[in-house]
């Protein structure tokens, strides 16, 4: 009875392990259609620049003249391909309402709401985030540039829940104001826009 045991056991153990091998290729496989698929888009790409000059004027504005949009461009790799290499899921922390704040003044190149202590923000807009560090003015600043285009700057947080270059989504926790005043600028292609048009 002792051995029929262990020859089980055996076999459950072989049955798991080739089962683990199976995920890993299937994985790798995925991998390796994803690769060759960009591949083949870069390679109808670059010869359609050497063939026709006015494309190749054209991304040569688009890259050196204008923003690139990385929230954009994330969004349909995601639609499209999928995450490219699995991750382990971190708990979001959602926000049912709207950005809350009782009174706001016009600061420097966008707005100051004051808000309570330790108010918890929001993210205004789904987007990645392209800048986490200090700014002249506003103090701890986070730059998320949404999908549409619009950097969104949040100044004057602090304990984050964002690292750089994180895609976020409108409604999750970005991190805590480090007083009572939350300063917000809304910006794109290097001009400052009225946040009247965006927040209520």
């Amino acid at each position: 009875m002792g051995d029929k045991m262990q020859e089980y056991k055996s076999v459950a153990k072989y049955l798991k392990k080739e089962q683990s091998l199976k995920k890993k290729s299937s994985f790798l496989v995925r991998l390796f259609k994803k690769i060759l698929i960009c591949i083949v888009f870069l390679l109808i790409g670059l010869i359609i620049l050497k063939m026709d000059k006015n494309s190749s004027n054209k991304i040569h504005e688009i890259l050196y003249e204008h923003n690139i949009n990385f929230a954009y461009i994330n969004s349909l790799y995601k639609k499209y391909f999928g995450k490219l290499l699995p991750s382990s899921e971190k708990t979001k922390q959602v926000f049912l309402e709207d950005l809350e704040y009782t009174d706001s003044n016009i600061y420097y190149d966008g707005v100051s709401l004051l808000v309570g202590d330790n108010y918890l923000v929001p993210i205004l807009d789904s987007g990645v985030v392209i800048f986490i560090g200090n700014k002249d003015n506003y103090n701890n600043t986070v730059i998320i540039q949404g999908e549409n285009g619009i950097n969104i700057w949040y100044g004057n947080v602090s304990n984050l829940n964002v690292t750089l270059y994180d895609y976020v989504e409108k409604g999750e926790f970005l991190g805590e104001v480090v007083d009572k005043n939350l300063y917000l600028v809304y910006e794109k292609d290097g001009k400052y826009l009225d946040y009247k048009d965006y927040l209520l």
